[in-house]
């Protein structure tokens, strides 16, 4: 009938639309790579034709002109040559396309870190948006304001508590002489007790150690004054 007709698949008359195949994803560090071995493969075969030449060379010079074995060799070294210009455009081809694999996987990375770094600003934005709803700047300033009252006051508390009782809080030069002078006399008051209670042979070796020590000075200065006064007069 008509209606069994219709409903037959279309697909057997037309037949099935074919599913669009996914292009495999090419890594283009893997590309790049490939290009530099390849590079690297070329030019190790550029090095061996151009020690072979150099090695021609050096025979050809060794040879006679017009000779069969210059012949030989010259033909040689031009196959070589034509060998080594072949691999050098190859590998300039090679590098080109490498440069342009590697600026595009810049490209895309660079692509790629902005979208990421993008992507952080906003969720820091959100954060940073639910965050500041329950700040309130006023009490911050107002707590702000507290910390440095507290802080003077206590400031204001160390000085209190750090005062002296019964002492100058400065002595000018005449009583800061009159301190010193005080305290020179009661060191030289110690270094007599002392002296009391070591037994005299000591004290006579202290002394006589002390007047040496005195004398070498005064001649080491003499000597010095000496060199000066010398020096003054060869000038």
């Amino acid at each position: 009938s008509e209606n069994s007709f219709s409903q037959k698949p279309m697909h057997r008359f037309f037949g099935r639309k074919k599913k669009k195949e996914e292009t495999p994803k090419v890594d283009l560090g893997d590309v790049s790579k490939g290009l530099e071995t390849r590079g690297d493969e070329i030019e190790t075969k550029i090095s061996k034709i151009e020690k072979q030449l150099r090695a021609i060379k050096l025979k050809i010079k060794k040879t006679k002109p017009n000779s069969s074995s210059r012949r030989t060799l010259s033909n040689k070294a031009r196959q070589l040559i034509r060998q080594r210009n072949m691999y050098a455009k190859n590998r300039d081809h090679l590098m080109n396309q490498q440069f342009n694999v590697e600026q595009t996987r810049f490209a895309t990375e660079n692509i790629k870190n902005t979208k990421e770094m993008v992507s952080a600003m906003k969720s820091a934005k959100a954060e940073l948006k639910v965050g500041l709803e329950d700040t309130n700047i006023d009490e911050i300033e107002d707590l702000h304001d507290d910390m440095d009252e507290l802080l003077d006051d206590t400031e204001e508390i160390n000085e209190i508590m750090g005062r002296t009782y019964g002492v100058p809080e400065e002595l000018d030069d005449d009583e800061l002489m009159d301190e010193l002078d005080t305290l020179e006399d009661e060191f030289e008051e110690e270094e007599e007790e002392q002296q009391e209670e070591v037994p005299d042979f000591l004290v006579s070796a202290a002394s006589a150690a002390k007047d040496v020590k005195h004398n070498d000075e005064e001649r080491d200065e003499n000597t010095a004054e000496g060199k000066r006064v010398e020096a003054k007069e060869i000038a």
